[in-house]
């Protein structure tokens, strides 16, 4: 057991410090409210808004900059055609309305946005699944976003406990009042707040291969669930190719208008005899550049079906990659002035500065596991079911569906965190007079176990294994069934004691392994009773969309497994 629990007191606790996380802290504090934020790491150092793992982000804005018909309406038609039934169309009203006036923030606080050297305005490029061009082009993902909101709450005088992890929320019958967490030094603090803001990102960390960054493991999603949230898209993720070696990047669509060789470590071609009658390589590619995540709704799915079955078959090098060649393409293929020719440019450099050099040799790359597309259900104040309980950013549902717009993420930090920041100053000092309700706090256990007992990163190896194994991209009901049970058998280990706990570190791996756990099981749970396919959920064995599933499904705790069963969002949060 560790030392003596420190108390504070807030109006407003914000748990992760990305892009959703900052906003919602800013505009809480900008709100009046007391305010105090917990992250793992350190501000502009922690979260997957500011890891490095791609030359160029994208900031969805419906201006007509990139074309005079895009319009918020264009950009809420194309989120609603992506999410085929399943996204929130209330979320998806409010975020494509307040998508201009978010970028006009980031613009004001110094956020650079970069500029096309022909025209010298905004850079304004395609994204993923979208109908017009929109998606203004920020350098090094979204770090920029998370500096400029360091400097903003730091003039506001917001609380910040770094390098420290939430290990449970605190909460009693008439909803959450704070979080419970765990520094690195291994001081326990008890922060009491009448409004909890879970901004805690996705949980792309449960798979062998992740381009999000090591504080990625699905920590709101549980903490949630177990309060009693209710979930909802937990099986549409996006998942995608990266580089593997020396350095994780990843690969950007517009690469494949160049059709490279892609094969397996042996060097052979990786769809041949894979394809059906009819389909070429080059048109499956050249469909893969409107989108870089995976998605059963055009023929690109085949190029990480058959990059799945490689790796189940064992075709892939040491480190699970495959070969994808990109010496001597022609450029001429990309159109003059066009934002992939400006693009290009921008990403060789990057890639150089990381040892990577796209013609000397062929890339390694891998099937990562990315983002999630569901969470927790909420209002359009980001409210969630459980009352004090707000989510942002990933770890909230309803924006998106069985696909998702690139430059959408970023944009629905800004849009739905200051929504959530207004709204939980006003909730959290409604709430706090019950949160300091000073009852015992059960204290964090630190455990010495004998050394028989496992390390703690075998179970999370595992978990990994589990995932990609059964439930990366090629899903059927044999493979989501082992998974199911195997997360169950380990959750059985894990509640044992039979992993090693003789440290803070090691208890906190523990905490990330059982929310891995957890996320992992909401997914599969999920992925097993739809079925069909659609979007980013393919199934083998139910190949086919069937429109009858057109619409989200619920997840609720239940007594060993998670509940699912089809519903509305409007049904959960009128």
């Amino acid at each position: 057991m560790l030392g003596a629990i420190e108390q504070l007191e807030v109006d407003v606790v914000v748990v992760g410090a990305g892009g959703a996380g900052l906003r919602a802290a800013y505009d809480a504090a900008a709100a009046g409210a007391k305010v105090a934020l917990v992250l793992k790491g350190r501000v502009t150092a922690s979260g997957a808004t500011a890891f490095g793992v791609a030359e160029l982000a994208g900031f969805a804005v419906p201006d007509g900059a990139g074309d005079p018909l895009d319009s918020p309406q264009v950009h809420y038609e194309d989120i609603m055609s992506a999410g085929q039934g399943c996204s929130d169309p209330r979320l998806v009203r409010t975020l494509v309305d307040e998508a201009i006036s978010a970028a006009q923030d980031l613009e004001r606080w110094g956020v650079p946005f970069i500029t096309d050297p022909n025209t010298g305005k905004p850079l304004v490029a395609m994204g993923d699944f979208a109908s017009r061009p929109r998606n203004r082009k920020i350098y090094h993902h979204g770090k920029p976003i998370t500096v400029a909101l360091k400097n903003e709450i730091e003039k506001l005088g917001v609380t910040v406990i770094h390098r420290a992890a939430v290990m449970d929320l605190l909460r009693d019958d008439n909803g959450v009042n704070g979080v419970l967490a765990v520094t690195a030094e291994g001081q326990q603090i008890a922060v009491r707040a009448g409004a909890t803001v879970l901004a805690t990102g996705g949980a792309g960390q449960m798979f062998n291969l992740s381009l999000m960054p090591p504080d990625i493991t699905g920590d709101g999603y549980a903490l949630g669930y177990r309060a009693g949230a209710v979930m909802a898209n937990m099986e549409y993720m996006q998942a995608g190719f990266g580089t593997i070696k020396p350095a994780l990047n990843i690969i950007m669509a517009w690469l494949w208008a160049f059709c490279p060789k892609f094969t397996d470590a042996a060097g052979r071609d990786l769809l041949d005899g894979l394809l059906p009658p009819g389909l070429a390589a080059g048109q499956v590619m050249r469909r893969k550049v409107k989108h870089y995540p995976f998605s059963s709704s055009d023929e690109s799915k085949w190029l990480e079906i058959a990059a799945t079955k490689a790796m189940r078959e064992g075709r892939v090098s040491a480190e699970g990659g495959f070969l994808m060649d990109l010496r001597g393409v022609d450029e001429s293929v990309l159109p003059a002035g066009s934002d992939l020719a400006v693009m290009w440019p921008i990403s060789k450099e990057w890639l150089l500065k990381r040892r990577i050099d796209v013609a000397a040799e062929p890339l390694q790359i891998g099937l990562f596991g990315h983002s999630i597309n569901g969470g927790l259900v909420v209002s359009g104040h980001c409210e969630s079911t459980v009352p004090g309980l707000f989510a942002v950013g990933e770890t909230a549902a309803g924006p998106y569906g069985a696909d998702r717009l690139g430059g959408n993420m970023l944009l629905n930090g800004q849009v739905f965190g200051k929504r959530a920041g207004i709204r939980a100053a006003q909730v959290g000092r409604e709430r706090r007079p019950h949160a300091q309700d000073h009852r015992a706090i059960p204290s964090i256990e630190v455990r010495t176990v004998s050394s028989a007992a496992a390390p703690v990163k075998e179970a999370t190896r595992r978990i990994k294994q589990i995932m990609t194994d059964g439930a990366l991209i090629v899903r059927d009901e044999r493979g989501l069934q082992q998974a199911a049970n195997q997360l169950a058998a380990l959750r059985e280990e894990i509640d044992a004691g039979r992993f090693t706990v003789n440290s803070v570190a090691e208890r906190v791996d523990l905490s990330e392994a059982s929310n891995m756990l957890e996320t992992g099981a909401m997914m599969v749970a999920a992925a097993l009773e739809r079925r069909e396919t659609r979007g980013s959920h393919y199934r083998e064995d139910f190949p086919e969309v069937d429109p009858a599933q057109s619409r989200p499904l619920m997840i609720r705790q239940g007594s060993g497994a998670p509940r699912v069963a089809p519903g509305r969002f409007e049904e959960v949060m009128p």
